[in-house]
């Protein structure tokens, strides 16, 4: 762990008669030249193994779920926490629940705050699928998120939400949290603390990379009453024949959804695979939705799963989750249970006050893993239309633009040629090592052309 903090050893400089050359050998100062050039380009570029994401590389096929966001290595204490703002970030969480240990690696960010304001905190964590399907004995993974204030104390509105197949680690699970307001009211500091926590024995020795999303309620934001007070009953989106036939390509991450309009959408689904697509819901307006299978395996069932998040991770209410399709049972449907609105924040029923943030909202189609065993014929892909309603109009008084500071969500990275993430950074390092490469050439011409003068 402090090999890093141990001394360099001191290597003796060379004496000039080190740097006679022998016979029918190019000069050293061109091969130092071009070597120190070589070294840049090879540090910026970076190793295969130091590129891949602990379990993304070659374990994970390119339709399961891929965290995506900025590298930031979190803290091990409060007094460690890196500072994090509004956006998307990422980390790897190394160690599950092992032993009599009920849980896995903690990891703290420090989060600005000013009075009245609120933090909104997500986090997504995936296990790589099992290599031969689903095992009889299954082990659990879940990821928590807490805020905390400069001496620990808990500064959370209400309790965790999780959404995902927390029982196994099947696909991505994702956690949603909300902070107190923020001043003399409620929790003090300039700073709030974000604590992010591997749950479960699942994969437990073997390092998982989490995605983090962060938000800042401005202050002053919600209050009014709900838009609604008793649930709305619905079965689904009216049947609506797609556009195109052929299937899209969905993101595999929530920072990479693919973005589409409401209508319908062919999707073909793989065991084990995860698609998110985005869609607008502003206030006044509720998401509808409705699947239908066109093609099954001709062996066999599927479990399909559908899940809607709002801009903020936070779970909503739709009616979705986790069921069995079959020849006889291929048509499943739902929608929001109340318009989107600002004052469904002060409901008391949970499910009315998941619907308050306007905004993007991402829809994720999940298709379990088989369990080990499954005949090969179960693993063929599953063909269905999605059909996504906006039902309603804008409201006249809504909020206009972002009503949280959500910063950049988009994806701050894009898979690299070498099977890991070349980062910005990176990238602007590969311009740097090119300079340097051709400086490193002229200088060691140079050098060739005034020993050959000397000579």
């Amino acid at each position: 762990m402090l090999g890093h903090l141990l001394p360099v050893p001191i290597r003796s400089a060379p004496s000039r008669g080190d740097l006679r050359e022998p016979a029918g050998r190019p000069p050293r100062i061109g091969r130092l030249a071009l070597g120190g050039a070589l070294a840049v380009l090879l540090a910026a570029l970076g190793s295969p193994t130091a590129l891949a994401d602990p379990a993304s590389a070659d374990e994970v096929p390119e339709h399961a779920y891929r965290v995506e966001g900025t590298e930031v290595a979190g803290g091990a204490s409060l007094a460690q926490a890196p500072e994090i703002g509004p956006g998307i970030v990422r980390d790897v969480l190394e160690e599950g629940a092992t032993g009599d240990s009920a849980v896995g690696t903690a990891k703290y960010y420090r989060i600005g705050v000013a009075d009245g304001q609120r933090v909104h905190a997500a986090a997504t964590i995936a296990a790589p699928p099992y290599a031969d399907g689903l095992p009889e004995e299954r082990e659990s993974l879940d990821v928590g998120v807490d805020l905390v204030t400069a001496q620990g104390a808990d500064c959370v509105d209400g309790s965790t939400r999780s959404a995902g197949e927390t029982f196994d680690g099947d696909g991505p699970i994702t956690s949603a949290r909300v902070s107190a307001e923020v001043g003399p009211d409620g929790c003090a500091g300039e700073a709030l603390y974000l604590r992010v926590q591997r749950l479960g024995a699942r994969d437990a020795e073997r390092p998982l990379p989490v995605e983090i999303q962060v938000a800042i309620q401005p202050a002053g934001l919600g209050g009014g009453a709900p838009a609604v007070d008793e649930e709305i009953d619905d079965d689904g989106a009216s049947p609506a024949a797609p556009a195109d036939t052929e299937p899209i390509t969905p993101g595999r991450s929530f920072a990479t959804a693919t973005r589409v309009e409401p209508g319908s959408t062919v999707l073909e689904l793989q065991p084990g695979e995860t698609a998110l697509l985005a869609v607008d819901v502003q206030e006044g307006q509720r998401l509808r939705w409705r699947t239908e299978v066109t093609a099954l395996p001709s062996e066999g069932s599927a479990d399909i799963g559908l899940r809607v998040f709002d801009a903020v991770r936070g779970p909503v209410v739709v009616d979705g989750g986790m069921w069995t399709v079959h020849s006889s049972a291929t048509i499943s449907g739902g929608g929001m249970v109340a318009p989107v609105d600002l004052g469904n924040r002060s409901s008391e029923t949970e499910s009315i006050r998941s619907a308050w943030l306007p905004g993007t909202y991402t829809v994720q189609l999940q298709r379990r893993q088989l369990p080990e065993g499954a005949p090969a014929a179960a693993a063929e892909p599953v063909r269905l239309i999605l059909t996504l309603e906006v039902e309603g109009e804008v409201a006249e008084d809504a909020a206009e633009g972002e009503v949280l500071e959500l910063g950049d969500a988009s994806p701050a990275t894009r898979r690299g040629p070498l099977g890991g993430d070349w980062t910005a950074g990176r990238i602007a390092l590969l311009a740097g090592a090119g300079v340097l490469g051709v400086l490193g050439l002229g200088t060691g011409l140079a050098g060739v052309l005034v020993l050959i003068r000397r000579r």
